[in-house]
């Protein structure tokens, strides 16, 4: 069962490790261009925590998928950026789906009501969960803009977060369980 929850600086590897592994057509999507396994440890060495949320999918202890959800309280004070990837064994099993509404939640109760992201035209499966989620998409220079507009934060919004997280890291302890029992014995 795939596990849903939030990174934690001390899983940057992880994300590495991922990103690392999207075939040549994933990395060109979720960079829209190609981009290098040096590029890609150089964009993970950059991430600045403090202004960027990552929200991932473990499969069997292993991270499978990602949402990069940046803002830069200065530049955009209410607004930030969003970029999804998703390994092919985990495609067209709604993963991106619920990458996206958890990261559009996550964005909307930090007080954010405007989310952006970028996807190459012929991204089918990115312009579907555009539509999905309400996004507003134009053409610039061949890719498509997509901006999300986002309601305030409510009572429930903020504990759904809340209950997403605890049963994220609930999962996560029980996802391990079979390799901590395997090598206990």
């Amino acid at each position: 069962m795939p596990v849903f929850r939030k990174l934690l600086p001390a899983e940057l590897a992880q994300y590495r490790a991922h990103l690392l592994r999207l075939d040549r057509a994933d990395r060109y999507a979720r960079f829209t261009g190609t981009v290098s396994d040096e590029t890609i440890a150089k964009h993970c060495a950059k991430l600045d925590w403090g202004r960027t949320i990552l929200l991932g999918v473990f499969d069997q202890g292993e991270l499978r998928g990602a949402v990069e959800l940046c803002t830069d309280r200065l530049l955009w004070p209410h607004e930030a950026e969003l970029a999804i990837s998703v390994e092919k064994g985990l495609q067209g099993r709604r993963v991106g789906t619920t990458l996206v509404r958890r990261a559009l939640a996550v964005a909307a109760n930090r007080g954010i009501r405007r989310v952006h992201m970028m996807c190459l035209s012929d991204n089918v499966r990115m312009r579907a969960l555009s539509r999905k989620f309400g996004g507003r998409m134009s053409l610039q220079d061949g890719e498509i803009a997509v901006a999300f507009d986002l309601p305030h934060p409510t009572q429930f919004s903020l504990a759904l977060e809340a209950l997403e997280d605890g049963a994220g890291a609930v999962n996560a302890m029980l996802d391990t369980l079979p390799a901590i029992l395997k090598a206990a014995a």
